[in-house]
Order: structure tokens, then sequence, then C-alpha cells
């Protein structure tokens, strides 16, 4: 399935703990659209391996951590979206995807339209082990 599958889309469905590194697999995905939950942790580094990857939406929801490097290089993505969560941190390189590069209400330094520095630190405070809070995965 992994080789035919190319939009998942599970916006808005309440999910809840972390995303786990199996996502990568998916390495034909045009499309991932997970916005709109509660997802928590860091996104997957395996993310920056999904090379057909054209859009991802992750944003409304709850993920922390540094953006991943590989994720903003991958060469054929022209829209990523993370607003709206607790990154604290994004690659140069996302800035080449411009308006497609949508960064807003997170907690990076630096960065115009952010969350305050009292929300960051609560989730500073409380960080995310992904081995206890579970794990989702779309195609288990």
């Amino acid at each position: 399935m992994a080789e035919t599958l190319d939009e998942i889309i599970l916006a808005n469905l309440g999910l809840t703990g972390c995303l786990r590194p199996e996502i990568g697999e998916l390495k034909e995905l045009k499309v991932l659209d997970l916005s709109c939950n509660k997802l928590v942790g860091p996104l997957p580094e395996s993310i920056g391996g999904m090379v057909s990857l054209e859009q991802l939406d992750v944003g409304h929801n709850k993920f922390s951590g540094p953006i991943p490097r590989g994720i903003c290089l991958l060469p054929k993505l022209e829209n990523f979206v993370y607003a709206f969560n607790y990154f604290t941190s994004e690659p140069a390189e996302c800035g080449r995807l411009g308006d497609g590069n949508d960064d807003r209400k997170n907690c990076i330094v630096g960065r115009p339209r952010q969350r305050s520095a009292a929300e960051c630190a609560l989730v500073g405070a409380n960080p995310v082990d992904c081995l206890l809070a579970g794990s989702i995965c779309p195609f288990e």
C-alpha cells in the first residue's frame, strides 16, 4: 500500500499522541494533512525522507521541539503549515518556501507572530516523552 498511497488527510479527528517515525516510509505520499488534532511531541526526522511530499499540514496541534531540517529540504515541498503549535526552531531552509511556509503562533525566537514567552515556558517545562505518551501511525 505504501507504493500507491499518495494522500493522507486526517484533519480534525481529535487524534492524540505522538507521530511515529514509520510515517516516513510513505515515500510516494504527496499530501499529508494532520491539522487540527491534539498531536504532541516532535515531528519525526523520517518525514525528511518523504521525497514526493508536496503539501504538509501539521498546523493546530501541540507539536514541539525543532522542525527537522530534512523537511524543509524536500525537493517537491511547496506548502508547509506548522502554525499554532509549540515548535522552538525552524531551519533557514524553510524560508525558501516563501508564502508556502506558515510558522505563526509557535515558540520560534526572532520570528514574528509567535506565542507569548509564558505560553512557551509552560510547554518547555513539561516536555513530551513519546515512549510514555503513546503514538499514532495512520497505517497500522
